[in-house]
């Protein structure tokens, strides 16, 4: 009897143990597991983003990037640096005197990514544009 006793009382401790970790990670906030993105699609959209990045700093071909930067939103929805995508679209329209097109894209990266590390940077430029954000 002792053997089943002691048995028992090692699996209630460690159901125990098992019911407190699972609690306590639910309560310091940790994300559910998300699923794999597709490794060739994020490297596919990486590489667009990058050239969309040289057109618009480099060789100021701001359609060229614009075009290169839809092309991620539409093919690539789920791709990890959407908040940059959106970001780069702002400026890119910016850079074309689309001002309208530009303030729908930064309050568009404030109001769907609102901790992005852009955030700063599209507060700023929505101040200069004199466009509140949406809330």
């Amino acid at each position: 009897m002792s053997g089943m006793k002691l048995f028992a009382t090692t699996l209630i401790f460690a159901l125990t143990v098992a019911a407190v970790c699972n609690s306590s990670s639910i309560a310091q906030g940790v994300k559910p597991i998300e699923a794999p993105r597709d490794a060739a699609k994020e490297i596919a959209a990486k590489h667009n983003l990058e050239v969309a990045r040289w057109n618009l700093t480099k060789r100021k071909a701001y359609e060229g990037a614009r075009d290169r930067l839809q092309e991620i939103i539409d093919t690539y929805p789920d791709f990890s640096r959407m908040d940059e995508v959106v970001f780069l679209m702002g400026e890119a329209f910016l850079k074309l005197g689309k001002n309208e097109a530009a303030v729908d894209y930064y309050k568009k990266l404030l109001k769907d990514y609102p901790t992005s590390e852009f955030s700063k940077k599209t507060q700023a430029r929505l101040d200069e544009l004199k466009a509140s954000p949406e809330k």
